[in-house]
């Protein structure tokens, strides 16, 4: 299994300061989905606060809600994007949040999320607005994983339906192609739950589901 599914990478190479401007403002979070950034945020401190082993970002993007929590943690952390323009800001972000310089403990890689070049292991696993993108969310969470450790957990996030206004804008970005499915909070719930990876838990805030997953 690969990301395919995300379709073509160059669409986030063309528009990747546009995402950047688009996640990160409230207006637009709080107009289309009845949600702030800020609980992004929160939600990835949660996540990297869990542990203190390795931890895995993907589908980092810009690291527009974690850059800063990435810098401020001292676990030893991948970020993986497949757009390499949206991966460059995010180097970007958290090299500006550090005072100029990569932590050395910090790596970026582009390359596929769910085919990792090793057998490595990580304590977390976190990725932000992700399983939206994805037909199959069962398979995608077995392949992420199969990348922790024992007793890792994994924090995933997706657009889910809410607010009716909500609701329209992701019929419209289904029918674009730009999201794979557009799912209740319940059917999210039900589809990671047939991953049958651990206990599973999952809140919604507006048009966002939070995941959490316990090996």
């Amino acid at each position: 299994m690969n990301e395919t599914f995300f379709g073509d990478p160059e669409y986030y190479a063309r528009f990747a300061r546009a995402y950047d401007a688009m996640v990160g403002s409230r207006l637009y979070n709080q107009m289309f989905w009845g949600a702030d950034p800020r609980q992004y945020t929160a939600f990835a401190a949660r996540a990297i606060g869990s542990g203190t082993g390795p931890m895995l970002e993907v589908a980092v993007g810009t690291a527009q809600a974690t850059a800063a929590l990435h810098v401020a943690s001292a676990r030893i952390t991948t970020l993986v994007d497949m757009s390499a323009p949206m991966l460059k800001l995010a180097g970007q972000a958290i090299t500006e949040a550090a005072g100029g310089t990569l932590p050395e403990r910090i790596t970026l890689e582009c390359r596929d999320m769910l085919e990792p070049p090793q057998d490595l292991r990580y304590e977390t696993i976190l990725g932000l607005g992700l399983l939206h993108l994805v037909p199959d969310v069962a398979a995608t969470v077995r392949a992420l994983g199969r990348q922790l450790e024992d007793h890792g957990k994994l924090f995933l996030a997706s657009l889910v339906k809410g607010p009716r206004r909500s609701n329209a804008y992701l019929g419209l970005l289904k029918a674009h192609g730009d999201i794979a499915v557009a799912r209740t909070a319940g059917e999210l719930f039900d589809e990671v739950r047939d991953a049958g990876l651990g206990q599973v838990t999952v809140t919604r805030r507006g048009a966002m589901g939070y995941v959490e997953i316990s090996l």
